[in-house]
């Protein structure tokens, strides 16, 4: 099993209750539509899975390597587009030991990760944004290149759990039309948040 919610409840901060009880489980390879009405708790629900925000009570299993796709990205305006890919300690691990530094911390850290540069650049290019290096500031990007730098996080990590919240939302005609083929190639469990109809009924999927 992926992901398991157990007895799950949220309240806001305003006291408002948003869930309560919430029972649910994603099996291993799952792709599943998350819909609702604006405002009903659905991206605070994906952030409760993600572990960003913690539940009123309940319990939730997920996996280590869950991968989030948030739905704004104001928050990482002050990273650059390393740091908001989690990749910079690999970076300066490799960097470290190039240069004479051979540290068990600065292998433990790679990992043997050694092709991680090229990998993250490979992604990027991937998803159109070939131009900009991983030291590039994230307040520079727009919207839409923001998205496109989680989504090529998809790529560089290859995690076994993917949350997506409104992914297409900031994405143009191309953008959306490679997220909805990566979609559908996918093959590990993946739950999506979004209005867009396309992207939750894909042909070959059980979204």
């Amino acid at each position: 099993m992926s992901i398991s919610i157990q007895q799950i409840s949220y309240i806001h901060p305003d006291k408002e209750v948003l869930f309560s009880d919430l029972n649910f489980a994603i099996s291993k390879g799952q792709k599943l539509g998350l819909v609702g009405n604006n405002g009903c708790g659905k991206s605070t629900l994906l952030q409760i899975i993600a572990g960003q925000l913690s539940p009123s009570s309940g319990v939730i299993v997920r996996p280590d390597d869950l991968y989030y796709i948030p739905q704004h990205f104001g928050q990482y305006d002050s990273l650059t587009i390393a740091q908001a890919l989690q990749i910079e300690r690999k970076q300066q691990a490799l960097h470290a030991i190039l240069t004479g530094d051979v540290s068990n911390e600065n292998f433990t850290i790679l990992n043997d990760d050694w092709n991680i540069e090229e990998r993250s650049i490979a992604a990027l290019d991937l998803w159109g944004l070939g131009q900009f290096t991983l030291s590039y500031p994230m307040n520079l990007l727009s919207g839409g290149e923001k998205t496109r730098v989680f989504l090529a996080g998809m790529d560089i990590h290859n995690p076994s759990v993917i949350l997506m919240d409104e992914p297409t939302n900031h994405l143009d005609s191309s953008g959306r039309q490679r997220l909805y083929d990566w979609v559908q190639k996918w093959r590990s469990t993946l739950l999506i948040v979004s209005h867009d109809r396309t992207i939750l009924k894909p042909p070959s999927g059980n979204l």
